[in-house]
């Protein structure tokens, strides 16, 4: 018997849409990366659930897991190569194995995607319209917990470049929203595809009549508590981290930082953002900077936000602190940053690693803080995070539940210089203001500084790399939007009936076959 050599017929047939899946994760990956902000092509997000989908085509356990790693080994490696100017430039680990770093980092991270992937593969292909989607949703939550620690780039910061599509986040959250995109680009693939596309066209209309109905409805909805306004100043004194680090220059660091609040307080502001870690000082071990701050903030008549070491009850607790001063004194009460950079300010498990430990140059690691109070702002209680942050939803919604009518977060996106990192940073501020209803300011000491409306609108910003500061008249807004109120809930709510669709498309599919 003679054995068929592959290369013909339906060898040949095998391996083309082998490939041709292969080709369509890969271009998944790639357009995902290319319409999350830094490129910022924003169609381009609508096309990731369809070419997915169509490459999960008759694949089914081992190789639609392998599809799936595919998009997301693409998709971080592209989104996130400014990692490679963290850990080479500043952690100076050798150029071959911060590339290495960034590939193991991209695979670990792909695993969500692979895992959505095996599970919208189990359920029959019509269903795969909406399942492929909800997995996809759900793992931009299930991202925040161990392994990943890393809730970064959701497809909803796909559409902060565009303002309006925002409207519904104040309703459904980030995750609603990246959902609604994620459906919107699966139904409008499935109408391409003649068998699917009755389905398709269903699922189009139960996502884009809801949100439409919620966009238009939210410029009717009336949040309590509409109140004070004040006009705010973000100060970005774009000192480069070379500069930070060497001590002969923190004098002068100290005078420029200086000279841009004493710019903004003759601009009218009455309260000044500092960025994270403007100056090389440690408010509770310096008396004369102490003394500095609230004359400062006497003579002119403003409040001051800035960040600076805490110190804790032992000799090595330490956090990442953030300061209110008033015209009256620094206020008695400080915020601790709550969730800490993996590998940058603390290291996850045991050990050190030589070539990390230059990333965290003031002290060897900071301890979490606990408490979500706002702190006092001119206008009321201020909502505040420290930098990454922001890419957690609940920190900014405890906070407002607690009180706060404005928000700030304060960050040093120095570490990756102009890369697509400062705006999707940016990106996930602007989520957050919109899913809240409040004004946020955001002070980068390197760039980019904003001071974002309700709706998601910048209404101010200040690009990477220049020095200078950002003014506008913001109110202190009250109320809870539903967003906020619930916002565990839908988070839980997303990842369950993922997981409900996931389990009776699997029991389908098994009694259909």
């Amino acid at each position: 018997m003679t054995r068929p050599s592959g290369r013909g017929g339906g060898g040949g047939a095998v391996t083309g849409a082998a490939r041709r899946a292969w080709l369509l994760a890969a271009g998944a990956g790639a357009a995902m990366a290319l319409a999350l902000p830094g490129p910022a092509i924003v169609p381009l997000v609508l096309v990731v659930p369809g070419l997915l989908r169509r490459a999960l085509a008759g694949a089914r356990g081992w190789r639609a897991f392998r599809i799936g790693w595919l998009t997301g080994f693409v998709q971080w490696a592209v989104a996130v190569a400014w990692v490679y100017i963290v850990l080479h430039r500043y952690g100076h680990l050798h150029a071959a194995l911060a590339v290495l770093a960034v590939a193991l980092m991209s695979g670990i991270l792909g695993l969500t995607w692979a895992i959505a992937a095996w599970a919208a593969s189990r359920v029959p292909e019509s269903w795969r319209i909406v399942a492929l989607p909800l997995a996809l949703a759900a793992f931009e939550e299930l991202q925040r917990f161990p392994p990943w620690i890393f809730p970064w780039n959701p497809a909803a910061a796909a559409l902060t470049p565009i303002p309006p599509l925002l409207a519904p986040a104040r309703f459904i959250g980030a995750i609603g929203l990246s959902l609604c995109v994620y459906l919107v680009g699966s139904s409008l693939d499935a109408l391409l595809d003649r068998r699917l596309r009755r389905v398709g066209a269903v699922w189009l209309a139960v996502t884009l009549v809801p949100w439409a109905l919620l966009a238009s409805s939210a410029a009717l909805v009336q949040v309590r508590g509409g109140g004070v306004h004040v006009k705010v100043a973000a100060i970005q004194p774009d000192v480069p981290l070379e500069t930070r680090w060497d001590p002969a220059n923190e004098q002068a660091i100290e005078e420029r930082v200086w000279r841009l609040s004493r710019e903004a307080a003759d601009a009218g502001a009455r309260w000044v953002v500092w960025p994270e870690s403007a100056v090389p000082r440690i408010l509770e071990r310096d008396g004369e900077f102490r003394r500095r701050l609230e004359e400062f903030a006497r003579e002119r008549n403003v409040w001051l936000l800035l960040g600076s070491i805490g110190l804790g009850a032992s000799d090595d607790e330490y956090y990442n602190s953030v300061y209110a001063v008033s015209p009256a004194a620094v206020q008695p009460w400080r915020y601790d940053k709550v969730h800490l950079v993996p590998f940058g300010e603390y290291v996850p498990l045991a050990g050190r690693f030589a070539a990390l430990r230059a990333l965290v140059r003031e002290v060897g690691s900071f301890t979490p803080g606990t408490s979500l109070m706002p702190l006092p702002g001119p206008a009321g209680p201020t909502g505040v995070a420290v930098c990454y942050e922001v890419a957690y939803p609940s920190l900014y919604a405890a906070e407002v539940e607690r009180g706060a009518k404005m928000l700030a977060t304060i960050t040093n996106d120095g570490w990756y210089g102009d890369s697509a990192a400062p705006r999707q940073h940016l990106a996930l501020a602007i989520l957050r203001a919109a899913e809240t209803r409040r004004f946020l300011v955001r002070a980068a000491n390197t760039g980019i500084s904003a001071i974002i409306a309700p709706d998601g609108q910048v209404v101010a910003h200040l690009g990477f790399g220049r020095e200078g500061l950002i003014t506008a008249d913001v109110q202190a807004l009250g109320g809870v939007t539903p967003a906020v109120r619930f916002s565990s809930a839908i988070r839980t709510g997303v990842v369950v009936v993922a997981a409900g669709v996931m389990i009776l498309g699997a029991r389908r599919r098994k009694t259909v076959g």
